[in-house]
């Protein structure tokens, strides 16, 4: 151990009180609850999928935290962007990389969104840990002030993860709710 680091323990074990008692950091997914009904509506099988998906726009919540992700729009996945393939949901990753550029200038990324049936927190799959690794963690490659991972729903809970500093961490997702103002009262 190097002197520097030895004296900011020293010093951190001297002056800051309860320093040993505090938790790693968490990440969070903040969700407009208006935003809620529209990814379960996009997300829902159909006659012709089952598997549908959509996209979530989201940024960090400031330029000097990445622990609080802020989901901003949705993007309707159109029936050009699915393509043939052996899992439920096969996509283009073209169309979404073309998503992704034409976000990136309002400092946004992409999280994948889908669902899966049931109830409960819901679990990613091989596949779905497949993608995320592999396509939406490669997105933010070169785009590190961007959020890029996804987003499960169940029936009534959610699961997402995001890539932060070069790695998929998990989010704790929390809905926002909409406020009424008195004129809307």
């Amino acid at each position: 151990m190097n002197l520097g680091k030895a004296w900011r323990r020293l010093w951190h074990w001297l002056w800051v009180p309860g320093l040993k008692k505090r938790q790693p950091k968490g990440y969070r997914l903040n969700i407009p609850g208006a935003l809620v009904p529209v990814l379960r509506a996009l997300t829902a099988p159909t006659m012709d999928r089952s598997e549908r998906l959509a996209l979530l726009s989201a940024r960090y919540a400031s330029e000097a935290a990445d622990d609080v992700v802020v989901a901003i729009a949705v993007h309707e996945f159109p029936d050009e962007a699915y393509v043939t393939g052996t899992a439920a949901a096969n996509f283009d990753t073209n169309w979404v990389m073309g998503i992704a550029d034409s976000i990136a200038d309002s400092n946004s990324g992409l999280l994948l969104v889908h669902r899966h049936g049931g109830a409960g927190k819901p679990s990613f799959s091989a596949v779905d840990a497949s993608t995320n690794r592999d396509v939406m963690k490669a997105l933010s490659i070169g785009m590190e002030t961007m959020p890029f991972g996804a987003l499960l729903l169940s029936a009534d809970d959610y699961s997402a993860v995001c890539t932060v500093r070069g790695r998929l961490v998990p989010l704790d997702v929390n809905v926002v709710p909409m406020h009424r103002t008195r004129e809307a009262a």
